[in-house]
């Protein structure tokens, strides 16, 4: 890697926390010393992730900022590493030792050798729905691994949901990931949680869902049968359950809870693959983008995968504008699912029509059926348009070969390909996808997680899944495929901005870029693989504006 001659410091989240003393005229965030220019009334972000709470100043939306004495990985082509940037105006105007804070709203900020990214982007994730969960989510047991661990997660969450509100968790985790290898039962759930009801359902594992003691009278009141002793239920019938009782506050409420969650993890812009019939459950979202509160860039695609026919994907190509919105929301496409099946014959000709008219597409293909068949309607499209151009992709390729990639690679399309597989169990030959072999290709691709029904949200387990192969359990089922940490923040930075169109605006430092930035509690090139899962970020930034601060 090229360094601009900085020696990093040491760190360590308690010397992050605790911090040293302040300069003169300084504020703490989080621990990290910050000072304001000489003169300047500066004003300091709210502590609350929840809001962009700010005292009024008159340089409010105009405050510039310099981070310094960091660990900065860039991202560019050199893959370089920078002591310092300087932010004016949200967008990045100096990188190296000589970034500093100019103007009357100037501020810097000494980061202590602390490691900084650019904001990370899930180029697959089922964002939107996972907004509009029922309950109070508590997604970070994601990465517990252990009961105990799962029930100070819960613990934790309970100090900020109101009592009787449930608290919950859709999918993106099971009990592989446990030392115990099983459920929670409500005796161990009912102390982490004394005053509310809680609802847990699992991906993998066994599929099923656990509930506590005043769970179990919720649901039984409503005719779902759960076992008293275990507190297990059916996991549809459950959400079924909570979705009827469920209000279009608390979907906002959710939609906004989801957005700091995934700040707290550094995950800065999403592409969203859809999943849900129609268009209403954006509105949620897009509230909080007409607000200017909307934490976590968007890029939906149009999904139509309730369409047995193909007539849903033509109207919205013919009555939308191609990639309308602004830096904080802007349609991508269509896909990932644009008719009820993936291998219907009709899609050579929606693909055809997609080309014709300039639009980006994506395709949900997983086995090797659907890859061979949506590569040869892929070859019939680019006879009609430049799809390589439209930045056409493919999801997932988890069982693609080695003659199909050399296909991708001459249609000149790319891939979003996902560490899904981090809560799949064992097996005799590789989970998949084939990370390296991809890369090697040289094949654009994306990194995501394909959250939260089937995957986890977390994008440090996929990044983790990604490098060691490893699964939840701690199997080793994608050997061989593995990558570079190097690479996997790649595949979540400027790999997935690519997809998007956002490579000349975001995924790498780089001056004239957009400052999203994330400030994390461990540099994720040199700390365990255990510890890798835990990453979280500490200060996140969007545009220059904090939108997440770790308290």
């Amino acid at each position: 890697m090229a360094n601009d001659n900085h020696k990093t410091a040491g760190f360590s989240r308690r010397d992050f926390i605790k911090g040293a003393a302040v300069a003169a005229g300084g504020t703490v965030l989080g621990g990290i010393a910050a000072s304001a220019a000489p003169g300047a009334d500066v004003k300091v972000l709210g502590n609350a992730p929840r809001s962009f709470r700010k005292e009024p100043s008159a340089c409010d939306g105009s405050q510039d900022l310099a981070l310094i004495n960091g660990k900065f990985l860039t991202m560019d082509d050199k893959n370089s590493v920078a002591s310092a940037v300087a932010i004016r105006n949200g967008r990045i105007a100096e990188i190296g030792r000589h970034a500093q804070a100019i103007g009357p709203c100037a501020q810097t900020i000494n980061l202590r050798g602390a490691t900084v990214i650019p904001g990370l982007i899930d180029s697959h994730v089922h964002f939107i729905r996972c907004g509009i969960n029922p309950g109070h989510e508590v997604r970070i047991i994601e990465t517990a691994t252990s009961i105990p661990e799962l029930q100070q997660m819960i613990s934790d969450r309970a100090r900020t949901v109101p009592v009787g509100d449930f608290i919950s968790c859709v999918g993106g985790w099971n009990r592989n990931g446990f030392d115990e290898k099983r459920l929670p039962t409500p005796s161990e759930l009912d102390p982490a949680a004394p005053q509310n009801p809680v609802y847990l359902s699992e991906t993998g594992g066994g599929g099923q869902a656990v509930t506590n003691t005043s769970g179990i009278v919720f649901f039984q009141s409503r005719g779902v049968t759960v076992d008293p002793s275990t507190g297990i239920l059916p996991a549809a019938q459950g959400l079924a359950a909570l979705q009827a009782v469920q209000t279009e506050e608390d979907k906002q409420r959710g939609t906004a809870e989801v957005m700091d969650f995934a700040s707290s993890l550094g995950l800065t812009m999403v592409h969203d693959h859809g999943g849900l019939s129609g268009l209403a459950p954006y509105q949620y979202a897009l509230n909080l983008w007409r607000q200017g509160n909307l934490k976590v860039r968007q890029r939906p695609f149009f999904w139509s995968g309730d369409d047995p026919g193909f007539s849903a994907v033509q109207a919205r190509i013919v009555n939308n504008f191609n990639r309308l919105g602004d830096d904080f929301w802007r349609t991508n496409g269509v896909g990932e699912r644009i008719n009820t099946s993936t291998t219907n014959t009709g899609f050579v000709d929606a693909c055809v029509f997609a080309a014709e008219n300039g639009w980006t597409l994506t395709q949900h293909s997983s086995t090797l059926a659907e890859i061979q068949f949506h590569i040869s309607a892929y070859h019939e499209a680019a006879k009609r348009g430049p799809i390589d151009e439209f930045r056409w992709s493919l999801c997932h390729v988890n069982n693609i070969t080695d003659d199909l990639i050399q296909a991708v690679v001459d249609l000149g399309i790319g891939v979003n390909i996902q560490g899904t597989s981090y809560t799949s169990a064992g097996s005799a030959t590789p989970s998949g996808p084939p990370f390296r072999k991809l890369l090697d290709a040289g094949i654009p691709a994306g990194g995501g997680s394909d959250a939260t029904n089937v995957a986890a949200l977390n994008p440090w387990l996929m990044m983790y899944y990604m490098t060691t192969g490893k699964n939840n359990a701690g199997a080793v089922i994608n050997a061989g495929q593995t990558i570079s940490r190097l690479e996997a923040l790649r595949l979540y930075t400027i790999g997935s901005a690519y997809l998007s169109f956002d490579d000349d605006r975001l995924g790498t430092i780089e001056k004239g870029k957009l400052a999203d930035l994330v400030v994390l509690s461990d540099d994720p090139l040199t700390v365990s693989d255990d510890r890798l899962r835990k990453i979280s970020s500490v200060l996140t930034l969007q545009a220059g504006k904090l939108v997440y601060r770790r308290s």
